[in-house]
């Protein structure tokens, strides 16, 4: 069995040994009750010694009997649905490596071991809808458990649970799952306080949410909420990356190192929020790391634009085995930045940075400033990050062209970068007028990343041109270099006319 993933919704519900089974085939939208089907499953729970799975409301354990044995892994997707990745069983003490490397940024290196076993005697009923799908199922467990954290201790308890079948977890069926909910509840269950079996197994052990809950952002409520929601969601989606680049899923690096480069951004664009000593720590490690990522995207990028400009010269005009040549250079260049890549993402260093940046939002050393009405605030720093942009595009279009320049409005990019991450991070508070600041800097951004790649590549190939050995292929380096050349100007002419609309908008206070 191959791993594979689903998303699934759930409701549990508290029963007594003695109570009996609700009347399901008297539930609304249930025309018909499946035959019940009985299972005896066991399952080995997983985590650091530290609980640091359960802290963050992540499940990993081992299941035999029933229909699904293996591995699961379940991770938190939105209010009471969870993601779930299965894997074969393989062996009972060693978890599969693709469940392995999704975790680790949250493990951070600590080993995991088996924490509880659950003895479940399951009785499973299938709900099927009028034109005969499978809308739901409804099962009865009662459950056996023991917990090996500390004194090992056994306990037993009846639940009911009903899941939404797999194919019914759009947005729209939570109205199913809320209508079987409370007619449920009205035959007599009661909707359980548990969050899971495990919890209950490790009963006082169980550690608290590490999710910190925050108001709602608003215009007149504190600066620092809009910031500090967005900067969470950016600290997430960049562990979620993590395990992608662990996973050598594609795409993954430019991800993450883009996830960086945001909350990088927002510390930068929203510090005097903060105490400038912590932003700076976090700011000067989240630049290392991005800079590591950035060796293998750099080469990934370059690798790219050069192959594509080879093949539509023409044949004449590329003299000697170039494309083998790229080919050989590029692909031991990138094999050993990502061998830098996967060192620093299993290194003390960066497993100390995640562990600062949880601190940080759930502790954030705030300013008095973190407290001012937000709308003013927010759009003041926004526009703040506006008129440096204005000064660096003054300064590189007032600087000497060649490599001077290049730098310059490079500089402008990173600018824009800046400006957008912070009008993105204040969307809701300022809505639209945010929203077209956050495309007009993406737009700047875009044109003048172009920019930039054309100058690395323009590097490049008065690298290879000169190397030793490649005098027939010098000719061929200097028609490409041209080429970028005359591209690098193109994209600076399309940044004087196209950037203008950034370098003037202004979020009003």
């Amino acid at each position: 069995m191959a791993t594979s993933w689903s998303v699934e919704a759930e409701q549990k519900f508290d029963a007594e040994a003695s109570t009996p089974l609700p009347r399901l085939d008297a539930i609304d939208g249930v025309s018909r009750v499946g035959e019940p089907g009985t299972y005896n499953l066991e399952a080995v729970y997983f985590d650091t010694r530290h609980l640091a799975l359960a802290a963050r409301g992540i499940t990993l354990r081992r299941r035999t009997g029933g229909p699904d044995a293996g591995w699961h892994l379940k991770l938190p997707h939105s209010a009471g649905r969870r993601t779930e990745i299965q894997a074969p069983l393989g062996t009972a003490d060693t978890v599969p490596v693709e469940l392995m490397d999704r975790i680790l940024a949250y493990t951070r290196g600590d080993a995991v071991a088996a924490i509880a076993t659950l003895n479940t005697e399951r009785t499973s009923y299938s709900l099927y809808g009028k034109d005969g799908h499978r809308m739901a199922d409804f099962v009865d467990d009662r459950v056996r458990a023991r917990s090996m954290l500390g004194e090992p201790r056994d306990m037993t308890w009846r639940e009911w649970e009903v899941e939404l079948a797999p194919d019914g977890t759009d947005d729209g069926d939570d109205t199913l799952l809320g209508t079987l909910t409370q007619q449920l509840s009205q035959a007599g269950a009661k909707p359980s306080e548990r969050t899971s079996k495990l919890a209950t197994a490790l009963g006082d052990a169980w550690p608290t949410s590490e999710q910190t809950e925050r108001e709602a952002p608003s215009d007149s409520g504190p600066a620092v909420t809009p910031v500090l929601l967005y900067l969470e969601e950016q600290v997430a989606e960049m562990l979620l990356q993590d395990s992608h680049v662990r996973l050598a899923r594609d795409d993954s690096v430019h991800q993450m190192r883009s996830q960086i480069r945001r909350i990088r951004a927002v510390l930068h664009g929203y510090s005097e929020l903060f105490a400038q000593a912590a932003v700076k720590d976090l700011e000067r490690e989240l630049k290392s790391l991005a800079k590591t990522l950035g060796r293998y995207r750099d080469v990934e990028v370059l690798h790219e634009r050069l192959k594509v400009s080879l093949d539509q010269l023409p044949g004449k005009l590329v003299l000697g085995q170039l494309g083998d040549e790229l080919e050989e250079r590029m692909t031991l260049r990138a094999r050993n930045a990502m061998s830098a890549v996967k060192n620093r993402l299993n290194s003390p260093r960066y497993f100390t940075l995640l562990d600062n940046l949880e601190s940080f939002l759930s502790h954030p050393p705030l300013t008095s400033e973190a407290s001012a009405p937000a709308k003013k605030a927010t759009a003041r720093l926004v526009n703040k990050a506006g008129k440096r942009l204005r000064k660096r595009h003054d300064a590189a279009v007032g600087a000497a062209v060649g490599p001077q320049r290049d730098t310059a409005f490079h500089e402008v990019r990173k600018a824009a970068k800046k400006l957008r991450f912070a009008a993105a991070a204040v969307e809701a508070i300022h809505g639209k007028p945010a929203v077209k600041l956050e495309d007009a800097a993406h737009r700047i951004q875009s044109i003048l990343g172009d920019h930039q790649d054309s100058v690395v590549a323009q590097t490049e190939l008065l690298k290879l041109g000169s190397a030793p050995g490649v005098s027939n292929g010098a000719f061929t380096y200097g028609v490409l270099h041209v080429m970028e050349s005359t591209a690098a100007e193109a994209t600076l002419d399309e940044y004087l006319r196209k950037g203008k609309k950034a370098r003037k908008l202004r979020l009003k206070k």
